[in-house]
């Protein structure tokens, strides 16, 4: 017997005989991905393809046992590969030193692992998920955009993450900002042994009615002239809907009127909401009015 009867496992993953580890293992993720089962339904020649990477990458990713591999790919004739240790082993004729005839890489995997040593590339890896760059470790990371409204109250909203065609349904927590880390367990890339994680960053889009500083928000109302004069009740927008304002007879523009407890409740406690009072002035007085504002200014000493 000699090298040419043994499988080449470093072919199977298109590596040269001396590749590191780094590059067995990228040559392995490049070349799964490519015949993963999901990515090829019903292609039974691509499922045996795939097979067959993941057991070559099972014995050359692991040193012991590529060390063993070499040895017996360098002198075929040295008999066993195993040594004192196949799994699922005592019976095994290669464990008892017979002469191995790993013609086949079903052939080496078997005298690896034993006839036990069955390997199932969907329980090894999981549904494939189309991500062109997966992490070393299977996690994942992606940026998700969410409302002002939505990160405040702590809503259910539906996102869609890149390279995934389902929506997902996210539950926020009540208060959250930008750069706060989501993991969804599992819903990771596949690796050799089920999927990793997935850490959704969230990033708040900035309201147009809103501001925020810790739990408290700010909101702007506008008012006019009459109003502000006089006083008045006003609608203001808030988080939970619209509430009703006193703005007191005489208020200065930019006033901030508090709102108790309206703001963004967290961990027990909750902030309050601050109305701005925006004062709007006409513009385009008639001669009529005119002379009603200066008349009322001469009474009260008003330089004009």
């Amino acid at each position: 017997m000699n090298n040419s009867s043994i499988a080449d496992l470093y072919r199977v993953l298109g590596v040269e005989p001396g590749a590191d580890a780094e590059t067995i293992k990228k040559a392995y993720r490049s070349l799964a991905k490519k015949f993963h089962p999901d990515a090829n339904p019903g292609d039974r020649k691509a499922e045996e393809k795939f097979k067959e990477i993941g057991q070559a990458y099972e014995i050359l990713s692991d040193p012991e046992k590529r060390r063993r591999y070499d040895a017996m790919r360098s002198d075929p004739r040295g008999g066993s590969a195993c040594g004192g240790g196949c799994g699922g082993g005592g019976g095994h004729p290669w464990a008892r030193g017979a002469k191995p005839a790993a013609g086949s890489i079903e052939d080496l995997f078997e005298m690896f692992f034993g006839r036990g040593g069955g390997f199932d590339p969907r329980a090894a890896f999981g549904g494939f998920d189309g991500y062109e760059d997966a992490e070393e470790d299977g996690d994942r990371d992606s940026e998700v955009w969410v409302s002002f409204e939505d990160a405040a109250l702590g809503n259910s909203v539906t996102v869609r993450l890149e390279g995934s065609s389902q929506p997902l349904r996210l539950n926020l927590p009540q208060g959250a900002e930008s750069g706060l880390r989501l993991r969804l367990a599992g819903q990771g890339a596949p690796q050799r042994r089920g999927r990793g994680d997935h850490y959704l960053t969230l990033k708040v889009r900035p309201s147009d009615r809103f501001t925020r500083n810790g739990l408290d928000v700010a909101s702007r109302v506008k008012v006019n002239l009459a109003q502000a004069l006089l006083g008045a009740k006003v609608g203001a927008p808030t988080l939970r809907g619209e509430a009703r304002v006193s703005v007191p007879a005489g208020v200065a523009p930019g006033t901030r009127l508090r709102l108790a407890g309206q703001g963004i409740e967290a961990e027990g406690r909750r902030g309050d909401h601050y109305v701005e009072v925006d004062v709007e002035l006409p513009a385009d007085l008639n001669a009529e009015e005119r002379e009603q504002v200066a008349a009322m200014a001469r009474r009260r000493g008003w330089e004009l």
